[in-house]
């Protein structure tokens, strides 16, 4: 049930992006490594894991998206597990993983060295302690509480079908000291939504430091580890 819930995360965010735009698609047999810029992530949601993958052509992601060649061999592997690919704006790739320690990216080519990129010291599991269910109308405020067991920041989504995402598109650090209070009228609903109840999701993310990720120095893009929790409640008028 967990894994599923973070493929149902996975699947949100590469729908995002398709709001963006739609990518062009190149062959990754087509351009030499140097050419290629990856975003790799670790994502912890109780006790399950998963590993994904997405390739993009230059020096920035969004732009022509990557699909692996079969003609080359290209492979992508998180602690020794290939991952699979999904979705098409973009195309990203992705494989459900035992929680570890640490997660080692490895990306394989025909006639080159592997390519070993890694995130370690994974922060602390996220409980969510509520809400959890219920309606709750957008004119009251209410606490979001959750396990205080870290410290620092914390990226906090609220997003539904009726309601613009809180506090910000995408989410926005808070304090992760166990407790946000979201203020009366702080939810918004869409134009359409305003008479409408939806159900809201809680999305919160800790992030490792740059410091625990090391992507492989022959490698330009991004490398990233999360620990997830989430609850929903339904947003009413």
């Amino acid at each position: 049930m967990r894994t599923t819930t973070i493929l149902t995360m996975v699947a949100l965010s590469a729908a995002f992006l398709t709001l963006l735009g739609c990518f062009p698609t190149e062959d990754s047999c087509n351009i030499k490594t140097d050419g290629v810029y990856v975003q790799f992530e670790a994502i912890e949601e109780g006790d399950s894991a998963i590993g994904k993958a997405t390739f993009w052509v230059g020096d920035d992601p969004g732009g022509t998206n990557l699909e692996l060649g079969d003609s080359c061999d290209d492979q992508i592997a998180v602690n020794g597990t290939t991952l699979s690919q999904k979705g098409s704006q973009p195309i990203y790739y992705e494989a459900a993983i035992d929680v570890a320690e640490t997660y080692e990216f490895v990306f394989t080519r025909e006639g080159e060295d592997p390519y070993t990129s890694t995130v370690t010291e994974m922060r602390p599991e996220v409980t969510v302690l509520g809400p959890s269910g219920g309606d709750i109308s957008r004119a009251d405020e209410f606490e979001i509480t959750w396990e205080d067991n870290d410290g620092g920041e914390i990226t906090l989504l609220i997003d539904g079908d009726c309601i613009w995402d809180y506090p910000d598109t995408l989410g926005d650090e808070v304090a992760d000291n166990g407790s946000h209070t979201v203020p009366a009228d702080g939810i918004e609903a869409t134009d359409s939504g305003e008479n409408e109840s939806c159900t809201a999701e809680i999305t919160l993310t800790r992030e490792v430091p740059s410091s625990a990720t090391s992507l492989d120095p022959s490698l330009k893009g991004e490398i990233d580890g999360k620990s997830v929790g989430r609850a929903s409640f339904t947003s009413t008028p």
